[in-house]
């Protein structure tokens, strides 16, 4: 049961990040150009054409245990921490595990969104708008 658990534990960390979140971010209505797009992906040390590769929760635990500390994130996870980093913020100022939270993001708009979509939230940070990602509870006492 023990071995279960310590399994599962990345899949239901991300998951209560997730949770933390009302609404995930809308993707953009318009992409950049690629000028704009390859210009957001200099910024964050890419070289070539964008591609992000997409993250789970295994991969980044595997990352941040195993990966030589001297070396950065990659771009990719630069691009969708920058991202979910602005939402974060824009959501909950003052959001109490605020890394675990924007990590959860991080994962779930790289396996949500396109790269595109990605870069266009990077060159363009302030256009992230927020969906309904549950209903909120409605509780009849004051």
């Amino acid at each position: 049961m023990l071995a279960l658990l310590v399994a599962l534990s990345p899949w239901l960390l991300y998951e209560l990040g997730l949770s933390r979140f009302d609404a995930m971010p809308e993707k953009p209505g318009q992409l950049a150009t690629a000028e704009q797009q390859a210009q957001a992906w200099a910024r964050a040390r890419g070289t070539g054409m964008p591609k992000i590769e997409p993250m789970n929760p295994y991969s980044f635990v595997f990352n941040f245990v195993w990966r030589d500390p001297a070396s950065n994130t990659t771009p990719s996870e630069s691009i969708a921490h920058l991202i979910a980093t602005d939402y974060a913020l824009q959501q909950r100022p003052m959001m109490g595990n605020a890394h675990l939270e924007r990590v959860a993001l991080a994962i779930w708009l790289t396996r949500h969104w396109t790269t595109e979509e990605l870069m266009t939230a990077a060159a363009h940070p302030v256009v992230i708008t927020f969906t309904s990602r549950k209903p909120r509870p409605v509780s009849a006492e004051p």
